[in-house]
């Protein structure tokens, strides 16, 4: 099938390629026709008579007919011509048939063909139309795949007839057959015949291009750069490529030679020693409008290479050749793009810089631009100046220099006179803003903040604009002149009003009323917010409002500065403003609650848990309603464990579980601390309870198996073996694996069990360690191999108990198959054992093995005798038993031999030394030859 497919691809390039080659069958009416014409008639009478319709193998049977007449002379040649090209486009036709009887034709024919050319051309070698005889053999050599013969016929036709008509195509087809075969100079020649005097021909963008793989595979690259720079004008001259890009509209084969081209041109610049070989080949050749797509591959062809340095800065490099083509910021972009991608930081700030400097609203290259280039960069140029202005800001927040902000600053300026009417523009004078407050510039703060708040349409930071300006007039309250706080005072007056005013649903709106009459709290100046409290507490004039107020300001600025015992006190001062009712006494209480408890973390972070255990647990006894009261009561139990004081922690820990029995969270701790405090006061079985509950608790499966594990080992300590039996049974089910820490509990739980001569449940777990070890695949290990053997070897007992049982009695076909099938059944068991390769497992079951044979045959020979046999019968009858017997008998022999074999001398276990017993018992003789070791072994 692939030979019908080279086959027709063949066909169908020859017959495009000679479509020109020969004329159509054109039968005309012949000198004997005229004679059955009918009378003249009139001009307007005449119409078409007959329909003539001849087949061309018709005209090919005619021809053949014809070269036969004249086949000893009288012929010009011509008929066996154009005999062969009609047999030959006849092969075309039919060697893309579907049916294979045609396509075989169709070869029939193409050889008859060749043979008639070959002919003609012995006959006729002078002739001056060989050349077309020539092209048509070598189109037939071709169709048959006659490689050499079509080199041939193509190089004879190129060295004998220069100047046919056919002679363009003919050294394309040369270049071809040399290329593939590699002969790359010599294809150039024949490529170049093409390209130097052919420049109107078919082939020749064809052969240009090949002329210049000939040159790229010979290392000729600068040539291969001329030859397909020529080819990329011609391109250009169509309007085919672009400067960028190609024609969107080329078909898919021409655009993929031209991306080819690109490739090779791109790689052929690469490798040039010059690093910007690129622009000097240009300048010394003359520019093309496609040289941005020629930077843009050979830089892609760089970054491919993982070649970073080398790609961004050819980038670069166009920037310089073309500072001012409209392609410029793209080519800047991709060099920024590529320092990104490969984490250059410094590199990408640099030239961030240098894109916004290069091509700045307000520079040289935006002028010379055309409106739709402009709108192209500008989005490119708000990213970058946004991205510098909150770099450098930043870096201000970090270094606190003066200098650093006011960089900052500068770049949000920048971009407001750039882009003044941009969507992001509200945003940068925000962060312009900020910049300024951070440097410690509140008057230009303010007015930014308000131009912000109040100079644009509604946005994001709209109320925050507004907001930040207040605190900016607080900051600048501490720097400024006394002379000066009134004023001061009334501009920020002016702009809270301004706030509440245009953000009437701001929720900071009572903030900012409340910042104006309580200016030293707001300020956190806290010393002078108490002095001035103490100061209105101690004035007898001040009404009872008032007084609260100041007992309010008094005990929050003791808190906020940390002094919680005063703050305590004022608190519950307060309390006395407040009516039983007044829902302001819950949150005060809850402030006192608050007191109490600092006072406790202060004494806990100062390491004095005696006394921080006193204030949380007090906290309960001030102020038993509050939130605080169960993480103050758990925080005492955690100041008491601190103190290794176990029975007060205990009965901490356990008033917690008692009074708060709904808090999850805080009781998962309790069982822990539980669990250490029961440990160190000796209450094992307990500590186990409690760890045994950690367990259960979300964690990962590594801590709750060591968790499980350890409270088994306290049970057992506590000496309750059986609730530390459960929990290895609750572990193995719930954590299968690691295997080594699994099979070890279910080899304890077996223990257990044998301990308790409970046999049925020491089988079942004997059973679970061989399961086990079969499941555990990569985690097996010789531990659980050893385990897993010596539990199947036992799980066989019962088995082999049956086989023994079962006696030889008459009918005895009956009750031998009972015992064959048991027997067998053992020996399946045994074997399964020896595959685990434990030494002592596989020594006994060899020896088991051994003795069942032995057994059997034993059996045998002691089975019940039928009744009414006479002497002779029965002397006959015991001589078939021992017939029986005997294999078996030496079956048994083989295997203790082969378990004696099995280990080396002087380190018998106990199964081969039975072995050994066993066969100085069954042995003739005294000695055994062993023919693994060629050591004679004392049976005896």
């Amino acid at each position: 099938m692939a030979f019908f497919f080279r086959r027709l691809q063949v066909i169908l390039f020859i017959t495009a390629l000679g479509a020109c080659g020969s004329s159509g069958v054109d039968i005309g009416p012949t000198i004997a026709d005229l004679e059955n014409l009918p009378p003249l008639l009139e001009t307007a009478e005449l119409e078409p008579q007959v329909n003539f319709e001849v087949d061309r193998q018709q005209v090919i049977d005619s021809y053949r007919a014809l070269v036969a007449i004249t086949a000893e002379g009288g012929g010009t040649g011509d008929e066996l011509r154009r005999l062969a090209d009609l047999e030959l486009e006849s092969s075309l036709d039919d060697q893309i048939a579907d049916d294979d009887a045609t396509q075989q034709q169709g070869k029939t024919d193409a050889l008859h063909a060749i043979g008639i050319y070959e002919g003609y051309l012995q006959k006729y070698p002078e002739r001056e139309d060989n050349d077309m005889i020539l092209y048509q053999l070598s189109r037939a050599y071709a169709l048959e795949a006659e490689t050499e013969k079509t080199a041939a016929a193509l190089e004879r036709l190129a060295r004998d007839y220069p100047n046919s008509q056919y002679i363009d195509e003919v050294e394309f087809r040369r270049g071809e057959n040399l290329f593939v075969e590699h002969d790359y100079s010599a294809a150039e020649q024949a490529y170049g015949k093409v390209v130097n005097n052919h420049p109107d021909s078919l082939f020749f963008e064809k052969a240009l291009y090949k002329y210049g793989w000939t040159q790229f595979k010979q290392s000729r690259y600068r040539e291969a750069l001329a030859s397909y720079t020529q080819l990329l004008d011609i391109n250009l001259e169509r309007n085919d490529v672009k400067e960028i890009g190609f024609n969107p509209e080329l078909a898919r084969a021409d655009q993929e030679l031209l991306e080819d081209v690109v490739r090779v041109v791109s790689l052929s610049f690469s490798y040039q020693d010059e690093k910007y070989f690129i622009s000097q080949y240009f300048n010394e050749t003359g520019k093309r409008d496609y040289e941005p797509l020629l930077y843009l591959r050979l830089g892609d062809l760089y970054l491919g290479k993982n070649r970073i340095i080398d790609g961004s800065d050819l980038f670069l490099a166009y920037t310089k050749e073309y500072p001012f083509s409209p392609h410029t910021p793209f080519f800047h972009q991709r060099a920024i793009e590529t320092f990104q991608q490969a984490g250059y930081t410094d590199l990408v700030l640099d030239e961030k810089i240098a894109f916004v400097n290069r091509y700045d609203v307000n520079g040289e290259y935006w002028s010379l631009q055309e409106e739709a280039t402009q709108q192209a960069m500008t989005k490119t140029l708000v990213l970058h100046m946004s991205e510098l202005a909150t770099h450098f800001h930043a870096m201000a927040r970090t270094s606190k220099k003066a200098r650093d902000y006011q960089v900052a600053a500068d770049w949000y300026r920048r971009f407001l006179k750039s882009f003044p009417n941009d969507p992001a523009a509200p945003r940068m004078n925000f962060l312009l803003a900020e910049s300024l407050y951070d440097s410690g510039q509140f008057p230009q703060a303010i007015d930014e903040y308000q131009k912000t708040a109040y100079n644009y349409p509604a946005h994001k930071d709209s109320a925050e604009a507004g907001y930040a300006a207040l605190v900016a007039f607080d900051a600048l309250f501490k720097t400024t002149n006394a002379s000066e706080i009134l004023a001061l005072r009334q501009k920020r007056i002016k702009s809270a009003v301004r706030f509440t005013t245009t953000y009437p649903d701001d929720p900071r709106l009572s903030v900012v009323e409340l910042q104006t009459a309580q200016q030293f709290y707001e300020w956190k100046n806290y010393p002078e917010a108490i002095e001035s409290a103490k100061r209105l507490i101690d004035n007898k004039n001040v009404d009872k409002p008032t007084r609260q107020t100041a007992w309010t300001i008094l005990s929050d600025a003791q808190f906020s500065t940390a002094d919680y015992a005063a703050a305590e006190s004022s608190y519950l001062t307060l309390l006395t403003f407040l009516p039983k009712q007044d829902n302001k006494r819950k949150a005060v209480r809850e402030q006192v609650a608050s007191s109490i408890y600092k006072q406790g973390e202060l004494a806990r972070d100062a390491g004095n848990h005696q006394l921080a255990a006193q204030n949380f647990s007090r906290l309960g006894a001030v102020i038993p309603e509050s939130p605080k009261r169960a993480v103050a009561d758990y925080d005492a139990a955690t100041a008491y464990v601190q103190l290794e004081d176990w029975p007060a922690a205990i009965t901490q820990l356990e008033t917690f579980r008692k009074n708060y029995p709904k808090n999850k969270k805080l009781n998962d701790g309790v069982t822990e601390k539980l669990a250490l405090a029961y440990s160190k006061n000796g209450n094992q079985s307990k500590a186990a309870g409690e760890i045994l509950a950690l367990s259960k608790l979300p964690g990962t499966a590594e801590h709750k198996r060591d968790l499980m594990w350890r409270a088994a080992e306290l049970y057992q300590e506590d000496g309750q073996p059986d609730r530390a039996i459960a929990i290895y049974k609750d572990y193995v089910k719930i954590y299968p694996y690691p295997l080594e820490r699994s099979i070890e509990l279910r080899h304890k739980i077996a223990e257990s069990y044998r301990a308790k001569n409970d046999t049925r449940n020491l089988n079942i777990w004997l059973n679970e360690i061989v399961k086990a070890d079969a499941a555990g695949k990569s985690e097996r290990s010789a531990r659980s191999k050893y385990l897993a053997a010596n539990a199947s070897i036992e799980l066989i007992q019962p088995l082999h108990r049956s086989y023994k049982k079962v006696k030889l009695t008459v009918p005895l076909k009956t009750s031998l198959g009972k015992k064959k099938k048991l027997m067998q059944q053992s020996i399946d068991a045994y074997s399964r054992a020896m595959k685990y390769q434990v030494q002592e497992v596989t020594t006994e079951a060899t020896f088991q093995i051994a003795e069942i044979y032995h057994d059997f045959a034993r059996s045998l020979m002691n089975s019940q005798r039928p009744k009414g046999l006479d002497e002779e019968q029965l002397e006959e009858y015991e001589l078939l038993l021992e017939e029986q017997a005997f294999p078996f008998e030496e079956k048994a022999i083989e295997v203790h031999l082969a378990n004696f074999k099995r280990i080396p001398e002087g380190a018998y276990d106990e199964p081969t030394k039975k072995s050994l017993q066993v066969l100085g018992e069954l042995m003739p003789f005294r000695y055994a030859r062993v023919e693994s070791t060629e050591v004679y072994v004392d049976i005896q």
